[in-house]
């Protein structure tokens, strides 16, 4: 069986086998009839693909197979690989760190380790992502070919947010190809032995796959890197991230493992996040790489000498919002909820993130918030970003309140932070309660404290309005002028209602992608 579940897709196949069988899966355009189709089997190599396009599969296989036994067959059913989609945006991952504010906030001992600001989720999320067998394919340009704008994206809201072009719903037919063991006693490990006898090439996927076997099973970490650097030099979106992850690995003077280069590492990120947008199953690319943006956001977020990136928020900031457009719309949640003054409890998450998507998204989203808290110069820091951002705590909070619907803990505590604090809102100790209780009941690391001073508030409490009543008593007065004459006694009441003003929503942004500066 193959090491991932992820669906069919154009120009890259998933398989999995049976006692007696190997099957090999991939799709193709709704319009691609069989004879638009190139399946040629032979003893111990695969080549299929559609006519005048590069192979999909194109191989020595690992074992022998009974190739006049082996057929294959195009579905009849109409299959869009992105049939759960929606077009709202969101996502979220438990963050690398919570921000501490002079005030309210927990001891030291109780905060996530600060460290380098998301470099221990850069970790988690690479991984979680390791075994990503069947990731789409983009093409590579050259890096120059790529830039983005001088100033961070705004992500002011629009009306409505655009799928992007390669997560539009386009249909496809699904290609199953059943391949026959020869000896079904054996267990094929991966589906691939090495490049087709006769053409000496080898597809990028099955470099990929091939890779894997040498990395997890034989430990040849300096042949899985080429094999690697051979699908991703194709456009290999999943080989770009795996030969970045290589080039981190440090074990001096092992043979099997390649020398750390974190320039070509962060070379790799970068190739992956930038990456051109197109539409699924018309080229080789799907697309950047939410991941490879959310990497190369963090390592911009806080530079790195070894990598020779200068701190710079403006970069960050890009590549942030770039991974959350690539992640929103496959996360389905409504976001219009935030236009609500309140949100019932049963409308929100109460688990943190769990798929990818929504951690990517919710951990750009997190690490965005806090650049727009303190700006470029935050108090503290002896190096500071190349490139100037404003601080705009409203802005900081817009982004928490997305990642904080999805059940992200760390957003949800600074949220309470900021209210506790009266920083960039008006200071509100009950409303801090209210996202204090939310993100202790999301955390799950166990290091989320409640300040002292703060009652933790259920989510769908109401605050009471005080009635302020106050009554003031005239004495009866005399008027000498008029004889017999007596005034009336009066008392006069005057009531003056207390009311409260608050925040009635921070009106949720949609995300889109800033064209490049002319």
């Amino acid at each position: 069986m193959s090491d991932h579940n992820e669906q069919p897709q154009t120009n890259t196949y998933v398989w999995s086998q049976s006692t007696d069988q190997i099957t090999i899966s991939f799709l193709v355009p709704e319009s691609t009839s069989s004879r638009d189709l190139e399946i040629n089997f032979e003893k111990q190599n695969l080549k299929a693909g559609i006519r005048g396009q590069e192979p999909v599969f194109e191989a020595k296989l690992f074992q022998p197979i009974d190739h006049f036994a082996s057929l294959w067959q195009l579905e009849k059913t109409i299959y869009s690989p992105f049939s759960s989609v929606t077009g709202s945006p969101t996502l979220s991952i438990a963050s690398s760190y919570a921000f501490m504010s002079p005030n309210h906030s927990p001891n030291a001992s109780m905060i996530l380790p600060p460290a380098h600001p998301g470099l221990t989720e850069v970790s988690e999320l690479l991984a979680e992502t390791a075994a990503l067998g069947s990731s789409v394919s983009p093409p590579v340009s050259e890096a120059d070919d790529f830039s983005h704008p001088n100033s961070p994206t705004l992500l002011h809201t629009p009306p409505s947010i655009p799928t992007p072009t390669h997560l539009k719903k386009i249909t496809y037919r699904t290609i199953t190809i059943h391949l026959e063991k020869e000896d079904d006693t054996i267990e094929w490990a991966v589906p691939v032995a090495g490049a087709h006898t006769k053409t000496n090439k080898m597809d990028m996927t099955s470099c990929f796959l091939l890779g894997q076997w040498f990395e997890k099973r034989m430990s040849n970490l300096v042949k899985a890197l080429e094999l690697y650097t051979s699908a991703a030099e194709r456009g290999h979106t999943a080989s770009m991230i795996k030969a970045a992850g290589l080039y981190e690995v440090t074990d001096v003077g092992n043979s099997r493992v390649p020398e750390k280069d974190s320039k070509k590492a962060f070379e790799w990120y970068k190739r992956a996040a930038d990456c051109m947008e197109q539409n699924s199953g018309t080229s080789i690319s799907n697309g950047p790489d939410a991941l490879a943006c959310y990497v190369v956001g963090t390592t911009y977020g806080s530079g790195s000498e070894e990598a020779d990136v200068e701190k710079n928020y403006q970069s960050a900031l890009y590549y942030y919002n770039r991974c959350m457009m690539l992640t929103a719309p496959r996360i389905d949640i409504d976001f219009s909820l935030l236009d609500q003054p309140h949100i019932p409890k049963s409308q929100l998450r109460n688990h943190a993130p769990h798929t990818h998507e929504e951690k990517y998204f919710c951990s750009s989203a997190f690490q965005t918030g806090l650049i727009y808290l303190y700006g470029s110069h935050p108090a503290g820091e002896s190096t500071h970003s190349v490139t100037e951002v404003d601080a705009d705590p409203d802005l900081a909070i817009r982004y928490w309140k997305e990642a904080a619907l999805l059940g992200h803990a760390q957003a949800c505590f600074n949220i309470a932070i900021l209210y506790a604090n009266g920083m960039g809102v008006t200071k509100d100790v009950w409303t801090a309660g209210k996202w204090f209780n939310r993100a202790i009941k999301l955390d799950t690391t166990g290091n989320l404290s409640v300040p002292e001073g703060v009652a933790l508030i259920d989510w769908d409490a109401v605050k009471e309005v005080k009635k302020d009543i106050k009554k003031k008593k005239k004495k009866r007065s005399k008027k000498s002028t008029t004889a017999g004459k007596t005034g009336d006694d009066i008392i006069g009441a005057i009531i003056i209602l207390g009311s409260m003003v608050t925040m009635a929503t921070v009106g949720w942004y949609i995300y889109q992608r800033m064209k490049k500066n002319e």
